[in-house]
């Protein structure tokens, strides 16, 4: 069980460059635009050292770890809430995602044409910011037209819901997005209407080799990123997708040569954790080593219901040991007896990095 990203951006800012690195799926990523048409799905395991630590204890024959599915859609250009381009169009297909990608171009290249001619990050970033804004606009009208006269017609239980959708329309009308509101709604009614602009979001700033350090344009993003509480991740998309085919320690030289000393897929994965307040469980059940993703603050009920919902509603207690702890003690019996494992009822908050084995009917 993991988590789901949707990648935005104008065409040719490099999405499908870093859908490509991210999941090795070599969708077209030609330099013209809509290259896309249809969406690009793909789902990628997120590398976890703490596996492999793991698995030297409890010996698995399986070991499967937590996933990103990430989502490419088409282009998104000015007005194309207003029908040009062919973006708008895809945009359902990412509003059940959790966080948005923005992939922003920061690099010049006479060979990859820019749809406004000109590269400036913080104007490009506007644009499809706006399209996102009329996008979630369009919906929450429309439900509000729906609701109305469902609520004349006597469905009076709709009422809060109709507040809520009025709320959203008096923020989106301004031109601004959700997120950065203060509006205090219900988020049930705001994640069933896949409110884009609701959701958590990190920028990628797609640079060119040489260009991560004296960038300007990178570093305008960034202070934009700082202002409006958005992550900037600079990747050099082509020459870290170019880099994926070598073995590890050329990998790493190579990418060393232009000053990347860790991967950038590395650190936007972990930006996504971050905005997505999420954290890592583990699991050793049988013959399966297992990793798994819950919200910060997330009990042992919900995280039983993302195992299995036969546990969750079988549940009668949890051992729940320290990552550091069971790898030291030679597993969870020898934690046991060191009297480091706790025995927790199902409102306990998991923490980052427990090992748990749950006891249920």
């Amino acid at each position: 069980m993991g988590f789901t990203t949707g990648i935005v951006g104008l065409p040719n800012a490099g999405k499908s460059t870093l859908f490509n690195l991210l999941t090795r799926a070599h969708v077209p990523a030609e330099s013209y635009p809509f290259c896309t048409i249809e969406p690009n799905v793909g789902v990628v395991s997120i590398p976890d050292d703490n596996l492999a630590r793991i698995a030297q204890v409890v010996k698995p024959e399986k070991i499967t770890p937590t996933t990103l599915k990430c989502i490419d859609i088409a282009g998104l250009v000015k007005d194309a809430h207003k029908g040009e381009g062919l973006g708008n169009q895809f945009l359902g297909h990412i509003r059940a995602v959790d966080a948005i990608i923005h992939v922003v171009r920061c690099f010049k290249d006479p060979n990859i044409t820019h749809v406004y001619n000109t590269v400036n990050p913080t104007d490009d970033l506007d644009i499809v910011l706006t399209e996102l804004v009329m996008a979630d606009l369009e919906i929450v009208e429309r439900r509000i037209d729906t609701m109305e006269k469902a609520f004349r017609g006597g469905r009076k239980e709709l009422q809060s819901e109709l507040e809520c959708m009025h709320s959203l329309k008096t923020v989106l009308s301004q031109g601004r997005s959700i997120r950065e509101s203060d509006i205090a709604v219900e988020q049930s009614y705001v994640k069933a209407h896949g409110i884009l602009t609701a959701k958590p979001a990190v920028i990628v700033a797609n640079v060119s080799e040489g260009d991560l350090e004296g960038n300007p344009q990178l570093d305008s993003l960034k202070s934009w990123g700082n202002a409006h509480g958005m992550p900037v991740i600079p990747v050099c998309t082509k020459f870290e997708l170019e880099a994926l085919d070598l073995d590890e320690a050329d990998r790493q030289e190579f990418l060393e040569s232009v000053g990347i000393g860790e991967s950038s897929i590395t650190l936007l994965l972990r930006a996504c954790y971050e905005v997505l307040d999420l954290i890592t469980f583990y699991t050793t059940v049988g013959k399966e080593l297992r990793a798994w993703t819950l919200k910060k603050g997330g009990t042992l009920h919900e995280a039983a219901g993302l195992i299995h919902t036969d546990i969750q509603s079988g549940f009668i207690k949890a051992e729940i040991v320290n990552l550091n702890d069971f790898i030291a003690h030679g597993g969870l019996n020898g934690a046991r007896e060191a009297g480091l494992v706790l025995i927790e009822g199902k409102q306990f908050c998991v923490r980052d990095q427990d090992i748990i084995h749950i006891h249920f009917r």
